[in-house]
């Protein structure tokens, strides 16, 4: 989570933005692909910096070599599309040794999109690309710490229609001041705190693993979130709009919804490159490749063996409710199949934190209440602690800018509602830098 640090904040990222905004127009891409790269080199040092390079340059050359599916190429064109698929996942299993939690998201990112040009240019649905061109679109510094996963022809589309207002940039600057927000004050504390609650000794009581699943949840989306928002605000100043990559998780009424709201870059990507919800009617197949996608980010991003064994489970649970599609009709109110819905991910969630079996059955011997309810000294301290965190953690996964949109449009409370976001985006803006500058010193 090194992303959140003062250089990057302050000299990194307003550099390249600035470079880009003066630069002419031919030149823009690459000047934020040479920021992504910076970037990918600050959070995850030399390591990150190589295996993307790798992973760039490694789908650029099977490109290139691979052929077109025709008659007589067909067999051919698929083993090279699964010869670049099996060398970006051997990267990303050396990114999972040498790279630690979220600094792997810009290598999962370049490997994913690279997957989808691989299968576009086998099918046919794409000329082989520039390296220029090919490099700028893979490190582009506004997508790469957090997404969204566009394919080749989206991203040159959008690039194309780079268009600079003052509404835009100022719209950029607050989203950027948001996603600081949330990525500084509400995703750091909640790391902290997550990794403080190890199995054992400190982690003993029910209380004490929701709590630890709770923290783990919230670390995971506002760091993603927070991460997106400002590569979007950055992109929106410099004339570009990308897609939200969350869209109210919390609002899921299934699991099938969630998986559409929770990262929807990714639902969007499995469906252009998977095919999973269009025209998958064969329950073997859905289970399978579902299976091998939310196996392999198991692996990647969970903490040991038990992320494969999270994803499989999660297939299973994806695809009964894929194959039983009238389930989502249920008689159970909404609000309570959003419950449930919650509580199935939270349970879930024990599963890519430990990391071992034997880290998981502690924890689910815990959450199921084993040695009690009541909460563990060291948990109650660390709620103690961070309490407003925790309360700000849980406003924040409601649509309240959606909610407060819906209200009559009326001039003067307009002009209340502007003055008080101004002041609003600029207390949380000291609150986040006076966070960074303390955690600086401290290093």
């Amino acid at each position: 989570m090194t992303f959140a640090s003062l250089p990057m904040i302050l000299y990194i990222l307003p550099l390249f933005v600035i470079l880009t905004a003066i630069v002419p127009v031919q030149w823009k891409a690459g000047v934020l692909a040479l920021g992504g790269v910076a970037a990918a080199w600050m959070t995850g040092g030399f390591p990150a910096l190589i295996l993307l390079l790798i992973s760039v340059s490694a789908t650029w050359i099977i490109i290139r070599v691979q052929p077109q599916k025709t008659q007589v190429h067909h067999h051919r064109a698929e083993l090279w599309l699964y010869a670049g698929i099996g060398i970006q996942a051997v990267l990303l299993l050396l990114g999972r040794l040498l790279l630690d939690d979220l600094t792997l998201v810009p290598l999962v990112i370049c490997a994913m999109q690279g997957t989808e040009c691989m299968s576009d240019h086998a099918n046919n649905r794409l000329r082989i690309p520039a390296l220029f061109s090919f490099f700028c679109y893979q490190c582009d510094m506004t997508r790469l710490p957090a997404g969204p996963l566009l394919n080749y022809h989206t991203a040159e589309q959008l690039r194309a229609e780079r268009h600079i207002t003052p509404e835009n940039i100022g719209e950029g600057a607050s989203r950027c001041i948001r996603g600081l927000f949330q990525l500084v004050c509400l995703g750091l504390p909640m790391y902290v705190m997550q990794d403080a609650l190890k199995i054992g000794t400190v982690l003993r009581s029910a209380s004490d693993a929701v709590l630890a699943a709770l923290s783990f949840y919230f670390c995971l989306y506002y760091a993603l979130k927070g991460t997106a928002q400002i590569g979007q605000g950055l992109a929106q100043m410099l004339g570009y709009r990308y897609p939200d990559i969350f869209d109210d998780p919390v609002m899921a009424d299934s699991l099938l919804d969630f998986r559409r709201r929770f990262l929807t870059p990714l639902y969007d990507w499995t469906e252009r490159v998977l095919h999973l919800e269009n025209g998958m009617t064969d329950a073997g197949g859905y289970f399978a490749r579902l299976a091998l996608l939310l196996g392999g980010l198991g692996i990647v991003f969970g903490r040991g063996g038990s992320g494969l064994l999270w994803g499989v489970l999660a297939a299973v649970l994806l695809t009964a409710e894929h194959i039983r599609k009238d389930m989502r009709h249920s008689v159970l109110p909404v609000q309570v199949r959003r419950m449930l819905v919650a509580a199935v991910v939270l349970f879930g969630i024990g599963l890519l934190r430990c990391k071992g079996i034997i880290e998981c059955f502690g924890f689910y011997a815990a959450l199921l209440g084993i040695n009690g309810i009541t909460m563990s000294d060291t948990a109650a301290y660390l709620m103690r602690e961070n309490w407003l965190i925790l309360i700000l953690c849980t406003v924040g996964l409601f649509p309240l800018r959606k909610m407060l949109h819906r209200l009559p449009q009326l001039k003067s409370l307009n002009i209340i509602y502007t003055g008080i976001k101004g002041l609003t985006e600029l207390l949380m803006l000291l609150w986040a830098y006076s966070e960074l500058l303390s955690r600086y010193l401290r290093a």
